[in-house]
């Protein structure tokens, strides 16, 4: 005989197992190359003065050259160079606009599922890095949608701060968005420069604890004038690449150099 408290035991479990298994479901889809998670504004604001002050503490001072180009006229892919764990905090600590962060898959696991969740409301989206291509369409749907994205064109952390080739999928998504806004808007790409004032390449692409205060000499941030992919001729996808490319390595400072064949 199944008394009230039975049947109210019963329904809290079937509720818990109904939980679990939407939990479960949404961390799948945040994990999914190319799908795009829900963000959340106030969880935004405040992951990014948490980021200021967490890069405060390990990195140091920050200090931005070309601040007006963060808020410049158009739809906006920013394009920084990746040479270490701390580049995307500090990165989402300046920005004036609240993009979306185009994060490799991996970097999105852990906690339980937690982790997922909680970086997708922040703004993230999931790559698969050998699956490249099933970000493009997603990412062109965002920009015309009039978000903002961050993309790594190096695709992963060089340990030396030696740039790394540049892949072509923000040119991609750039292209594709002025292509299906037919052409009657600008689209363009934001080069950023990040130089740290200290490196350790043993930490680089380690956690931060490991990190901990070898980085802390601070951080430049050169932030260019927007690359408008229609100023570019001929528009293809390796050109407007190259373009950006040589916007960001020519900033190269002492903790970031160009390969020895200077490629």
């Amino acid at each position: 005989m199944k008394t009230p408290f039975n049947r109210g035991s019963h329904l809290v479990k079937e509720f818990v197992a109904t939980w679990r298994k939407k939990f479960r479901e949404y961390v799948d889809l945040c994990l999914t190359s190319g799908f795009i998670p829900k963000s959340f504004r106030p969880l935004q604001l405040v992951g990014k003065y948490l980021a200021r002050l967490w890069v405060y503490i390990q990195v140091g001072r920050i200090r931005i050259v070309g601040k007006e180009n963060l808020v410049a006229p158009g739809r906006l892919i920013f394009c920084p160079n990746h040479s270490s764990m701390f580049d995307a905090p500090v990165v989402y600590s300046i920005m004036r606009r609240m993009p979306r962060y185009m994060t490799a898959q991996e970097e999105m696991r852990g906690l339980w599922g937690l982790k997922a969740i909680v970086m997708g409301a922040f703004g993230c989206f999931a790559v698969d890095r050998t699956k490249g291509k099933t970000v493009i369409e997603p990412a062109i749907k965002v920009l015309v949608g009039g978000d903002t994205l961050v993309v790594f064109p190096e695709g992963k952390i060089s340990n030396s701060g030696t740039y790394l080739p540049f892949k072509k999928g923000s040119a991609l998504i750039a292209i594709g968005a002025y292509e299906r806004l037919e052409k009657k808007e600008k689209v363009g790409i934001v080069p950023i420069h990040l130089c740290f004032g200290k490196r350790d390449e043993a930490t680089a692409g380690g956690s931060y604890g490991a990190m901990g205060f070898k980085w802390r000499g601070g951080v430049t941030i050169t932030v260019g004038k927007p690359i408008y992919i229609n100023d570019i001729t001929p528009m293809t996808s390796d050109n407007v690449t190259e373009v950006v490319r040589e916007a960001i390595v020519t900033q190269a400072c002492a903790t970031t150099h160009l390969p020895v064949d200077g490629r």
